[in-house]
């Protein structure tokens, strides 16, 4: 890939959002937000690329995953009125099947179309199947990354605001009861997440955020959470309990020591 090529994707993208317009702020509020999150993720996957001194196609490569990772979730919304993928479709099939119909990858090598389409694919699985090729994993352990980072960013802000200020399409439709049932911080404590689907209200959203840094893959990104603590400010918007604290120490002592392991 080369400049010219990533330049005509990054034009594409912008030209293509325009199609789903949408005449009620509201609606469209949701469309901007998801566009915002995508350059965000852009300029977040290439502070990891350039912190682990990768290759310059390399670095293409990670800003065209970051650029099409969430393409997806304009159709979604178009269609669903919803980010939430058990209520609608798989918003990465959704991205793959838009890249696919408008053939946008086409002039691409084969072997860098396939990278691109397998870590979109493969960005929002709860784990990463272990027979991809190295070059493979490497791009989809990038853009997850690079996603999760921003998302608890987006998460932080967005708990922080005056509640009548939330777009209630952040927190997927889930209930706002305070209850978190202790499986959510168990499986925290064994380093897992739960399933988006099995999720009941939002602080059991923010708790399986919370578990998503032992899902995390490199220096680069481990930095910009320290940096941002937005772990620190989702769990400060939960309930004060003994859990709660114990989830919280486990996570940053696991930010701590994987900064200083690598």
């Amino acid at each position: 890939m080369n400049d010219t090529q990533l330049h005509f994707f990054q034009d594409w993208f912008q030209h293509h959002i325009l199609t789903f317009q949408e005449p009620d702020p509201l609606h469209q509020r949701s469309l901007d937000m998801k566009a915002a999150h995508t350059f965000r993720v852009c300029a977040a996957i290439d502070r990891i690329a350039a912190g682990l001194g990768l290759a310059e196609n390399d670095r293409r490569i990670a800003a065209v995953t970051a650029l099409f990772h969430d393409l997806g979730r304009f159709p979604q919304y178009q269609k669903y009125r919803t980010f939430r993928d058990p209520d609608s479709e798989n918003h990465a099939k959704l991205s793959i099947w838009e890249l696919n119909r408008h053939r946008v990858l086409q002039p691409l090598d084969f072997s860098e179309r396939q990278i691109i389409r397998r870590a979109i694919f493969f960005h929002n699985r709860l784990r990463i199947p272990e027979n991809l090729d190295p070059q493979t994993l490497l791009h989809c352990r990038l853009i997850r990354d690079a996603d999760k980072v921003d998302i608890l960013r987006v998460m932080a802000e967005h708990f922080q605001m005056e509640e009548s200020m939330r777009n209630p399409v952040i927190t997927l439709g889930l209930g706002t009861d305070t209850l978190i049932r202790e499986e959510v911080y168990r499986l925290l404590f064994e380093g897992r997440a739960m399933s988006y689907a099995k999720l009941k209200t939002t602080n059991e959203f923010k708790v399986l955020q919370m578990s998503w840094v032992f899902d995390i893959n490199f220096q680069p990104t481990f930095e910009i959470l320290k940096e941002r603590n937005d772990i620190g400010k989702i769990a400060a918007t939960l309930p004060d309990t003994p859990l709660l604290r114990e989830a919280l120490n486990l996570v940053n002592d696991y930010i701590e020591k994987r900064l200083k392991d690598q």
